[in-house]
């Protein structure tokens, strides 16, 4: 039997099997854009077109764990969960029995992604975490001893990028990477990548470092998901300890085992 992953992103959602055992190996995932038009149906084909091409059946499916930064799309995953699952979905969000603690004062307000990640960098690597999400949003959440106490949101790497292209009437879209020609870009398109990378990478250090220097007694490790952390990690030596772009998945599995019994 398996467990079912879904991380409904403000972009992409994003699907993940598991077994069930106490593991986090995840043994396939996909994603989708998020499509806040789309039937429930048509997320079950593309979901089941998924499973099928990995040689699993529905009824295979035992449990199915999500959590979702889109209000309007939940009822749409939870119809399909419900009729081609034939399974009451778990949704994570504040109320349920986490692994973390949240000492936060409207703990409401906590977007699902980062319960789901915070929980799963507590649960991998204990101790303080400052654990970043590379996301839609650029999400900045601190865990100290298994507590949530808050972070820092700040805009999306690619949703900017859209928007100074969108916005602006010379300014081309360009790819996110390190310009070759380094900080002084010789070309517009050099220029846009240079302001972008190193202000991205000086928006990274300054956060992560003020967060640290608030409280120069603890040590962190900052844990960090989505599209672009493998880039930052490769391009920026150390200011990274550890980078898994399926971070939320492996979260979701760990809050569906904190909601069984000891021994289960």
């Amino acid at each position: 039997m398996y467990i079912l992953g879904v991380d409904i992103g403000n972009t992409n959602t994003v699907f993940g099997l598991f077994n069930d055992s106490r593991d986090l190996e995840i043994l396939h995932d996909w994603r989708t854009v998020t499509r806040r038009d789309r039937t429930s149906d048509e997320l079950g084909i593309y979901l089941l077109g998924f499973l099928e091409f990995a040689g699993i059946k529905p009824a295979q499916v035992q449990t199915v764990v999500y959590s979702s930064v889109v209000p309007s799309f939940s009822p749409i995953v939870e119809h399909m969960i419900r009729h081609y699952f034939q399974t009451e979905p778990l949704r994570v969000d504040h109320t349920r029995n986490l692994p973390i603690r949240l000492r936060y004062p409207q703990p409401q307000e906590i977007g699902a992604d980062r319960l789901v990640n915070a929980s799963a960098a507590a649960h991998i690597y204990g101790g303080n975490i400052i654990c970043v999400d590379l996301g839609t949003a650029t999400t900045f959440s601190v865990i100290r001893d298994g507590e949530f106490i808050g972070g820092s949101i700040a805009p999306g790497l690619k949703i900017s990028i859209e928007t100074l292209s969108n916005r602006t009437a010379q300014l081309p879209p360009i790819e996110f990477k390190r310009p070759p020609g380094g900080v002084v870009g010789e070309s517009t398109v050099q220029a846009l990548q240079s302001g972008f990378f190193f202000g991205w990478l000086g928006m990274l250090r300054e956060i992560i470092q003020t967060i640290r220097e608030e409280r120069s007694d603890l040590e962190y490790e900052v844990v960090a998901t989505g599209g672009l952390s493998s880039l930052f990690q490769t391009e920026a030596e150390g200011l990274l300890d550890h980078v898994d772009p399926l971070l939320t998945l492996k979260g979701l599995k760990i809050i569906y085992q904190h909601q069984q019994p000891r021994g289960c």
